[in-house]
Formats: structure tokens, sequence, C-alpha cells
């Protein structure tokens, strides 16, 4: 068997999922795939507006393909801004088919391993289905993706607050909005004295 598989430059690595198997009417492991959207680049800008078209009307993929179009814009080389896609296809990720895509985030990176959670979203009509959802874990598989990569996140908590807390953020203003997450226990237990 040959594991030479070869992907196009935007494949970052598969991540874990659960998905729905009708036949034996539970939740199988599967992955999918992790792929960085480059904002210099006038397709990956298009993916993101196409991805928002499917995911419907008024989503955080429309704010985030304003944010690659504004970074597209800019043609800066040192950008912060970078946008994520979990997606369901295998290959020619230089042509993104937006039907398969599962989730996606942007961050800004705010130092080296520190970075602003702006956006995480999972498509709406994986979570907000009749049927069993076809697909899950999509959020928390970009999520965990993001810890192992960076030292510190935060984040404003609009309506996944609960979300976020199970994933080990923790809140750092009074009314909860602003949560942090950090590998260091002792920031975490700083985090958590100035709240109280």
């Amino acid at each position: 068997m040959n594991n030479n598989i070869s992907f196009g430059a935007n494949f970052i690595q598969k991540l874990p999922v659960q998905k729905y198997s009708f036949k034996d009417k539970k939740y199988i492991p599967a992955y999918a795939n992790l792929i960085a959207i480059n904002p210099h680049d006038i397709k990956d800008v298009a993916a993101l507006n196409n991805i928002a078209k499917v995911f419907g009307d008024d989503n955080y993929v429309n704010n985030m393909s304003y944010d690659a179009k504004l970074a597209y814009k800019r043609h800066s080389t040192n950008e912060r801004f970078a946008a994520f896609l979990l997606t369901k296809q295998s290959g020619n990720f230089e042509n993104i088919d937006a039907n398969k895509v599962l989730g996606a985030a942007e961050i800004l990176r705010v130092k080296n391993r520190e970075i602003d959670l702006v956006y995480l979203q999972t498509d709406p009509f994986l979570v907000y289905s009749l049927l069993p959802r076809t697909v899950k874990n999509v959020g928390g598989a970009i999520l965990d993706y993001l810890k192992q990569t960076n030292d510190k996140i935060s984040l404003i908590a609009t309506s996944a607050e609960r979300f976020y807390l199970k994933n080990g953020f923790k809140p750092v203003s009074p009314d909860c909005s602003l949560l942090v997450w950090s590998k260091s226990p002792e920031n975490n237990a700083f985090m958590l004295r100035t709240f109280l």
C-alpha cells in the first residue's frame, strides 16, 4: 500500500470527527481534512464567499469572507489573519467544494503562539437538523487543532459559552463574555483569580 498521498498546498492534517452510521444507528470514528485559506489567493477568498452562501444567511462565514477580502486587498505579507476549513473533500484543495465544508474558523495572530479566535462555525445544517447529525465534533476538532498549535487562545463568546467552557476556556470578564484558554496551568489559575 502506498502511503505517499499528495495533497494541495493548503492541506494541514486530518482531524478526527464522528460520522453517523444510519445502518448501525450510532456514530463511528471518521476523519475530515483541515485546510488553510490563503488570503492572497483570489480563489480561496471566493471560496469563503461560496461557503457563506451554502451555510445560509447571516452566518460567521459571511464575516470571514469579508475579512478575507480585506486581507486580500491589503496584500500584506505579514498578515495576522488566518482562516481554516474542515472539509470532507479529499484532494484538489486548490478548488474548494463549498458543499463539502463541515466547518470554518478565523483567527488573528497576537504573538508567536497566541491567537484570538474570531469565528468558529459548524455548517448549520449539521447542527440544526431534525435527523441525527451526519457528522459530529466539527467545532471540537478545529478547536483541538488550534489548542495543539498555540499556547493561548482568547475569544469573545457570543452564544456558545457552554461549548468553550466545556473545552477548557476560562472566563476573564465579569459578564463571562471574554474567555481564555492557556496551555500554562499558572495562567489558568491567574485568570480564575482575576475573575473571582
